[in-house]
Order: structure tokens, then C-alpha cells, then sequence
């Protein structure tokens, strides 16, 4: 169904420009556009991209696509529609969710069921099974050796296997992990005790009494709040942090981390990677990135969305909501104003941003391109040449081989090589210079013809005979 939406559409675009008539039809850098901004068309190698905004997007083939961004997405690889449906295929597995029904098969085995009255699936949501039966009355799933029961979930839950236990609810559980952990809670999250890595040379101990006295020691680390989140103390090998209240006041130190916070005046944080710095949170913050490839990304936010950015993805400026900037390696920019949504994001821009754009300038090399008011104003240049169209009003351009315009999108136009009456086009007569030229160059083509279609053989090969003066007199006189 989706193939034959996406093929109508291609079939009703093509070769329309010839009767581009804007708002209904127009086009600007090879893209053809169709009710202002609603619909375009543009091809690309071979491959051709649809656009129906704000509905349905298909960008390098059919089963490419976005349905309502960001709601619906599909790839060859997995689809989805949220919250109804999703689709993933991998090699010798594939799933499919039409709320409430559900299948898939992963190897040899094939489950499905409806939600919430029975069904089974096999390695899903990091489970090796999970089956229910009128859920949430009852349902299981096996999974790191272990089996998990659930009666009325979340109330009563039984653990078998390498973990052995039970919970009731929030009010009390109790589960031991063989000699590696036992963990313990009453009136979860409340009360707290929870002892693991037992049996190694660094064993983690947690006595929570929350919000009241919270700690956590091991060998090589402690955790203590007191009234938590106010006032705590970490220490993590080298690096200790103290917060005293949170958020107001807070304190990092360690070899490869230093930080101080006094919220809402100021606050930095230095790390190996990041350098973080606030001034009168949120009105101000810089922060700065080290990947690690000996370049840096920066970033800088006014009111935490106006932001001036430099990464791997070029220069990002934005002042929301008025305008955007971009650019990459000093060979592409865009502009865009107003700036609503300051998202840099591929589908967001293919399909969105058109709508909530009233001016947009693109240059990429030599090659400019603007548009205001969904093409009522549009102008392209690239070297010398260039046109500029005012709505269906009237068109301007400069060719190689010299201007051209028209009117009424064609109802009168000229250029170089036709004038248009009445929308119907008609090729002119050359000028006999121009004639000239095109008789002078059909010898010599015709000549490199021949000789590719009758190539000597080297061995054989000739000294090439001058033509005689009347053989090169006789087109010169057909034409004249």
C-alpha cells in the first residue's frame, strides 16, 4: 500500500514544471515543489525523495520513509508507529507488534499471543522467554539463570534458580544471589540492605534508612547523606565530592577531576574530557569537549537555548526563536528564519522545518539558493549566472548565453534559445553566427566519427593525406 501511495505521487510530480504556476507548483535547485510548502519532488542520482508534509516523508527508496514525524519511521530493518506498531528483521529473526497482537520467530522457534490476555515471546527485552496469561494476574520470564513468577505484578513475585527469593509489593523481599549477594528491603525505597560482590577482595555494603541516613562502603569507596539529596560525601579512590546543601553548594577533587558549585551564581567542573562552566545558571554555560582525536567541541548556551556551537558537524548558531546558522568547512551554510525548534536533526529539517520557515539561504561552494515566504521570492547564483522569480509575477535570469524572462509563469517569456506565448514554448531561430559555428563543428564530428568507426590498425597505419581544398568547400557552400 505504501509502494503505490509513494509511486502515485512520482507519477502525478513528473514533468510538471512546465506549467509551474506558484503557490501550486514551483520549483528552486532542481527540487519541485507543489502548494507552497505541503509537497516536494527532487531526484538525485537514482534515487528519488517525496516529502507530503507534515504526513509522510520517503527519502532514498519506498521502504525509506517517515510517517507523521516523529511518531512513524521505517526502514528495511525495523518500522514503527508509535504507539501501535513495530517491525524488526534480522538475520534469522523478525517481530511484529499490532497492538494487542504481537509474533515473531527468533531461530526455530515462533511465538505470538494478544496483550493482556496470553502470549509468549523468546528473547525479548533482554529476556531468553516471557509468557502471560491475563495479565497482570500472572506471567514469568527465564532469564541470566534465573526464573522470575509474578502473581498480581507487581504485589507477589517468587526468584528460582541462580537468584532464589521472593517480594511482596513495596512492603518487604528478600533475594540472594548465592554466596555473591543478598539484598533485603521494608516499605521499599525506604529501608534498605543490600550486600554484594561478597566473595571478591572488594565486597559493597548498603545500609539505606532513606531520606533520613544512607551508606555504602567498600575497600576502595564510601557513600554517606545524611537528610539525601542536601548533604552528602563520596570518596571513590582519589576523588572526593562533598555537597553541602545541594544544590547550592558542591565540591569535586581527584586526579583527573576537579569542580566547584555555588548554584545559582557560578559553578565550573574540569575533567580529562569536559570543561563545564556556569554563570548564573541558566542564563549562561560554555562547555567544552576533548574526543580525544586532538580536536575540541565547544559549545556556548544563552538561556539554555540560544547556544553557539562547534563540532564535528560544523558551526550551529542559534538565536531562538529568530534565526539559525550553519556552517561546514567554510563550503556549506544555511540561514533560517524564524528558528522555532533549534534541532539539528536530518528528518526534522527534511520534513518539519519547511513549514515553520519563513526565509532560508543555502550556499554550498559557489552555489547560493534563497527562499522567502514558502517561494513567493526565490533566487539561485552560481558564477555569472543566475535567476530570481517573484511568485507566478514574473522570472529574471542570466544564462552563459545571455538573459531570458518571462511573465505570468510563461504566459509571454524570452531567453536565449525560445520564447513562450501563451505558456507554449517555441524554439527561436539561431543567429547566423551562432549557425555558423554549429556547421563549422559537424565536419570535424563527423570526421571523429569515422575515425572511431574505422580505426586502422597500427601496423598498417598510413601518413594521414591532406584533404583536398574542394572537399572542405562544399559544406561551407551547402550551408551558405
Amino acid at each position: 500500500m505504501r509502494r503505490a501511495v509513494l509511486f502515485a505521487l512520482l507519477f502525478l510530480f513528473q514533468g510538471s514544471s512546465l506549467f509551474a504556476f506558484w503557490p501550486i507548483s514551483w520549483e528552486l535547485d532542481g527540487q519541485k515543489n507543489y502548494l507552497g510548502p505541503l509537497i516536494s519532488y527532487e531526484e538525485e542520482g537514482e534515487q528519488s525523495h517525496v516529502t507530503v508534509r507534515p504526513f509522510l516523508s520517503s527519502y532514498d527508496s519506498p521502504d525509506d520513509y517517515t510517517l507523521l514525524f516523529p511518531l512513524g519511521k521505517s526502514t528495511p530493518e525495523k518500522s514503527y508507529f508509535a504507539p501501535f506498531y513495530m517491525r524488526h528483521a534480522g538475520v534469522g529473526e523478525h517481530d511484529t507488534t499490532l497492538f494487542p497482537f504481537f509474533w515473531g520467530q527468533t531461530g526455530e522457534k515462533s511465538y505470538g499471543g494478544v496483550f493482556p490476555l496470553y502470549g509468549r515471546l523468546y528473547h525479548r527485552f533482554r529476556r531468553d522467554e516471557i509468557g502471560f496469561f491475563l495479565w497482570p494476574l500472572y506471567s514469568y520470564s527465564v532469564g541470566d539463570s534465573t526464573t522470575t513468577t509474578n502473581v498480581l505484578w507487581p504485589l507477589l513475585s517468587f526468584y528460582s534458580g541462580h537468584e532464589e527469593g521472593f517480594k511482596l509489593g513495596p512492603l518487604y523481599g528478600h533475594r540472594e544471589w548465592g554466596d555473591e549477594r543478598k539484598a533485603t528491603f521494608v516499605l521499599w525505597p525506604f529501608f534498605i540492605k543490600d550486600d554484594k560482590f561478597i566473595n571478591t577482595d572488594n565486597p559493597v555494603s548498603s545500609v539505606w534508612a532513606m531520606p533520613f541516613y544512607m551508606q555504602t562502603t567498600s575497600p576502595h569507596s564510601s557513600f554517606h547523606a545524611v537528610l539525601w539529596p542536601l548533604f552528602t560525601y563520596t570518596k571513590v579512590k582519589d576523588r572526593t565530592e562533598i555537597k553541602a546543601p545541594w544544590p547550592i553548594f558542591s565540591h569535586t577533587s581527584g586526579p583527573s577531576e576537579e569542580a566547584l558549585s555555588l548554584w545559582p551564581l557560578y559553578s565550573h567542573t574540569k575533567s580529562d574530557k569536559d570543561e563545564v562552566t556556569y554563570v548564573l545558571w541558566p542564563i549562561y554555560k560554555e562547555w567544552e569537549r576533548h574526543p580525544g582525536d586532538d580536536s575540541t567541541w565547544a559549545e556556548t548556551r544563552i538561556l539554555l537555548l540560544d547556544r553557539y556551537t562547534v563540532d564535528d558537524r560544523g558551526t550551529f548558531l542559534n538565536v531562538w526563536p529568530f534565526f539559525e546558522y550553519r556552517s561546514y568547512r567554510k563550503e556549506e551554510e544555511t540561514f533560517f528564519f524564524p528558528s522555532l525548534l533549534p534541532w539539528r536533526n536530518k528528518d526534522f529539517d527534511r520534513i518539519m522545518r519547511p513549514l515553520l520557515t519563513l526565509y532560508e539561504f543555502r550556499k554550498t561552494g559557489d552555489k547560493s539558493v534563497s527562499n522567502l515566504l514558502y517561494g513567493f521570492y526565490t533566487k539561485e547564483q552560481e558564477g555569472e549566472t543566475w535567476k530570481r522569480r517573484l511568485a507566478f509575477l514574473f522570472e529574471v535570469k542570466r544564462e552563459k548565453k545571455g538573459m531570458g524572462f518571462q511573465v505570468l509563469s510563461g504566459l509571454f517569456g524570452v531567453d536565449s534559445t525560445r520564447v513562450k506565448l501563451f505558456y507554449i514554448p517555441i524554439k527561436r531561430k539561431q543567429a547566423p553566427e551562432q549557425a555558423q559555428e554549429q556547421l563549422e563543428e559537424q565536419p570535424q564530428e563527423h570526421a571523429q566519427t569515422s575515425a572511431l568507426g574505422q580505426a586502422p590498425d597500427p601496423s598498417q597505419e598510413q601518413p594521414q593525406q591532406e584533404p583536398e581544398q574542394g572537399s572542405q568547400a562544399e559544406p561551407q557552400e551547402a550551408s551558405q
